[in-house]
């Protein structure tokens, strides 16, 4: 399904980038106490303008994180792998089954702000596949050029304190901050930029 989009230079290029699908080790297990597993998958799909990244916003209702743009994903369930949990949780926010995606491979997992460790995954999936949003998680999917991300320009630096200890994050507000429709931040940004770090290197 995937011959074709696995031969372009620029998934070429990722999957190089990118640690291999399957984990050896355990440095996706939580080591904090009351620290829990978590996965997701930074969706890319070809259209006829180029590749696009798959984006969901999460509904004003939702405890955790509301209104914030994510990629799917979430928990990993007792007895699943990374891979498993993050593939599962984009079928159920938005309806893409595995069999209309492809693993490239994954980014370093990493502790998120919150009490979970979380491992990404990037992966291909079908631009035949039939989206179908999970109204109680997602409030709206929708498409933002790879090409965007991987543009430093797009790239707005911001620096923070969390817990005592100083960082330097990058939002990405799409199109752009003077006329922003989205704003991508927080730890999906995070991980658009260690992608686009990967990649410089």
């Amino acid at each position: 399904m995937f011959s074709q989009e696995l031969k372009d230079p620029v998934i070429t290029n990722i999957m190089a980038a990118l640690l291999p699908v399957s984990i050896q080790g355990d440095t996706h297990v939580p080591k904090r106490d009351g620290q829990r597993p978590a996965s997701v998958l930074m969706p890319l799909v070809r259209r006829e303008a180029g590749w696009q990244v798959l984006l969901t916003k999460r509904p004003l209702h939702l405890q955790n994180h509301p209104g914030q743009v994510a990629f799917p994903g979430g928990r990993t369930e007792t007895g699943e792998t990374p891979c498993e949990g993050a593939l599962r949780e984009t079928c159920e926010e938005v309806g893409i089954t595995s069999d209309h995606i492809h693993l490239l491979g994954r980014l370093p997992s990493f502790n998120a702000v919150s009490e979970y460790r979380v491992t990404p995954y990037v992966g291909l999936f079908s631009p035949r596949a039939k989206i179908m949003a999970d109204p109680g998680e997602v409030e709206e999917v929708f498409e933002v050029p790879l090409d965007f991300f991987m543009d430093e320009t797009n790239h707005v630096r911001r620096e923070i304190e969390i817990n005592g200890e100083h960082h330097i994050l990058y939002d990405m507000p799409w199109p752009n901050q003077d006329n922003m429709v989205h704003h991508i931040w927080g730890m999906t940004a995070m991980m658009m930029y260690r992608l686009y770090q990967r990649l410089e290197r």
